[in-house]
């Protein structure tokens, strides 16, 4: 099996080199610490020469243990291996390996004529057996610090996927609530359409060319979110266009939308609903003329969406105006998945008569960054 050498392998490389490098000077100044109280004295020739030998050697298992480590990792049935497998796999060869860096430790650094070289098992394992706590210690750190890795790794794939998810999540339930919008808005529509036909077959051709265009807009916009308010301006004229062909002179419309929030982006089709609210339930049961009023404004970071009308103001008695209807609880859901807790919808009843729907959402265009936006998606999850 070849390993070709890349710039990642090299990192690692010279990081390991570098830590067992650190071990095993911080090992020889408490060598020679400890040996200037007894009667033999280290100098710092010797301290260097045995700690950080004893130290590369096991620098040198690492890559092994660290392999080991990955393929039998303590978890039950990881990879379909039984947890004693594991445990006898690394007490064997940490068993193994202690024998090995003592050996070679002791050949490596014994002078000639050390009693090293007069060689007798008895004392190969008397020296094996002193230093063998300090084998099993720096095994069971590798085994430590490669888990500890390894379940970090794995707990920020997950956080990565969590979020991913809530993202699909939110856009699966955006589409299927604009799925739900979107033939709500045109069963009403050609319900007026129907009543126009008889009336006034000129106003209703005249009003399915307007709700032709619309149709095209909503499918050209049918897989975005989000939407400039301009743009949202745009199709509530077209809507409101259709509506003035039956109210006739009737309901006045006033938009106030200075040319700096115009840019601000708005969740697509949210004020169309509103304004059908107001229409429908406020404007519509005047016999006289109505009005409507549409006006955005900015306090701070929040971006303020009124709709406004002199009908008849909101009321719980039955067959009155409802403060809750289909168009209105898909809206409040639509803004629910895309700014979590950082918005609002509220209606109200004015002192001057009529009613009021307020929105509130954080104010954003398109070059607002990216992440703003995610974070309110990531702080509602």
């Amino acid at each position: 099996m070849r390993f070709p050498i890349t710039r990642a392998r090299m990192a690692k490389a010279t990081l390991l080199f570098a830590i067992w490098t650190a071990y095993g000077l911080l090992s020889a100044w408490q060598s020679h610490y400890w040996y200037s109280f007894s009667m033999h004295a280290m100098s710092w020739a010797d301290s260097l020469r045995f700690e950080v030998t004893y130290a590369w050697l096991w620098g040198a298992c690492c890559p092994l243990i660290l392999w080991l480590s990955n393929r039998y990792r303590f978890e039950r049935n990881h990879r379909s291996r039984p947890l004693l497998v594991t445990i006898a796999v690394h007490v064997g060869t940490m068993t193994v390996l202690i024998v090995l860096t003592k050996t070679l430790f002791q050949l490596i650094t014994s002078p000639p004529d050390s009693a090293f070289h007069h060689f007798t098992w008895g004392k190969l394992f008397r020296s094996i057996e002193v230093t063998s706590d300090t084998g099993v210690l720096l095994y069971s750190m590798i085994i430590l610090v490669e888990h500890s890795f390894a379940y970090y790794k794995r707990y920020q794939t997950g956080l990565l996927n969590a979020a991913k998810l809530q993202t699909e999540l939110a856009r699966a339930q955006l589409q299927a609530l604009k799925m739900q919008l979107h033939p709500h808005f045109l069963f009403n529509t050609l319900h007026t359409i129907s009543a126009l036909v008889h009336e006034d077959p000129e106003r209703a051709e005249h009003t399915i060319a307007r709700l032709s265009e619309l149709l095209r807009l909503f499918l050209a916009n049918s897989m975005i979110h989000e939407v400039p308010l301009s743009e949202e301006l745009r199709i509530l004229d077209l809507y409101l266009e259709i509506e003035r062909t039956r109210f006739e002179h009737r309901l006045s419309v006033h938009i106030d939308v200075p040319a700096e929030l115009r840019e601000a982006m708005v969740p697509n089709l949210v004020l169309q609903p509103l304004v059908e609210n107001a229409i429908r339930h406020g404007v519509g049961k005047r016999s006289g003329p109505g009005w409507i009023s549409v006006a955005a404004e900015k306090y701070g970071e929040t971006l303020v969406l009124r709709v406004t009308d002199n009908g008849e103001g909101l009321s719980k008695a039955p067959g009155t105006r409802p403060e809750s209807g289909f168009g209105l609880s898909i809206t409040r859901g639509r803004l629910e998945s895309l700014y979590g807790p950082h918005q609002s919808l509220n209606l109200r009843n004015l002192q001057t008569g009529g009613a009021e729907a307020r929105i509130t959402m954080p104010f954003r265009t398109l070059e607002t960054p990216e992440e703003n936006h995610a974070s309110l998606q990531s702080t509602h999850s």
